[in-house]
């Protein structure tokens, strides 16, 4: 099965006629925002009273799929994945090809980048704020991801809100990266790993955030190991050990034999 060959028919059978007719009232208010394509996925925001971050995977020729509702895990497919693949359905070509978009970015200019960016927050206030924050030290970065988990265990954010306040944590980290704190940077990425995780199993639930946030977490907090050249290595076997005493369903894919093998720690 592939994404281009699911079509009304199939949807019909995959959902049950009350959630369908609710996706479809979701799709013809558009109320499904922000769609992306990438080579074994399409993403998503639906937006149902509150935003919700919807990813849909095709692997072995089932459907997978990750909502930030609170959707329980074995049910059929909620509206909001049912509205996203709808979307699809009708109208591929408003799905952004992820991988072709940043390969086109990184043919522009730094210039051209700036007066993209600019013209954005022109027309987005989302975009405006962010740009109007200030650089933040390495405590106060931490100390935002804690509020963001406190309120993700208080319910008083979505999952959706949170991914995104967290990812706002992963660009900062970034900048200090590129301003040569590596060691700080790393220390937000693991950071923001261990306190996913844990909640993870807090809740017992594998994906309770994006499986890409935590995959693109953990490979860049791997890369900030191989790329510092002052690594302080008895912090980092400690950041491993508290990683590695995480649940295996929680830890999923996540393999750091590989890190340890170069810094010759044990196990």
């Amino acid at each position: 099965m592939r994404f281009e060959e699911l079509d009304a028919q199939t949807l019909d059978q995959i959902g049950t006629p009350e959630d369908n007719a609710k996706a479809r009232l979701l799709v013809e208010n558009h109320q499904v925002k922000h769609g992306y394509r990438l080579p074994d996925r399409l993403r998503g925001l639906v937006v149902d009273e509150q935003p919700f971050r919807v990813e849909v995977r095709i692997k072995d020729d089932q459907l997978t799929y990750v909502c930030a509702c609170p959707q329980e895990e074995g049910e059929a497919l909620c509206t909001h994945v049912l509205a996203l693949l709808r979307a699809w359905n009708q109208e591929p070509e408003k799905f952004l090809n992820q991988v072709e978009l940043k390969e086109r970015l990184k043919k522009y200019s730094k210039r051209e980048l700036v007066d993209i960016i600019l013209d954005m927050a022109d027309r987005v206030d989302a975009a405006r704020g962010i740009l109007k924050e200030e650089d933040q030290g390495l405590d106060d970065i931490l100390e935002s991801i804690d509020r963001v988990m406190e309120e993700v265990v208080d319910e008083a954010a979505s999952l959706a809100e949170a991914e995104v306040k967290l990812k706002r944590s992963q660009a900062r980290a970034d900048r200090l990266a590129q301003s040569g704190r590596l060691a700080e940077a790393r220390s937000i990425y693991f950071y923001l790993l261990d306190n996913i995780l844990s909640l993870e199993e807090k809740f017992k639930k594998e994906q309770l955030f994006s499986p890409d946030l935590k995959k693109e977490l953990f490979e860049e907090y791997c890369q900030f190991i191989h790329e510092d050249r002052h690594l302080e290595k008895e912090l980092v076997q400690q950041e491993i050990e508290q990683l590695e005493s995480r649940t295996p369903i929680s830890l999923g894919e996540m393999d750091l034999s590989e890190v340890k093998r170069e810094l010759a720690l044990p196990g």
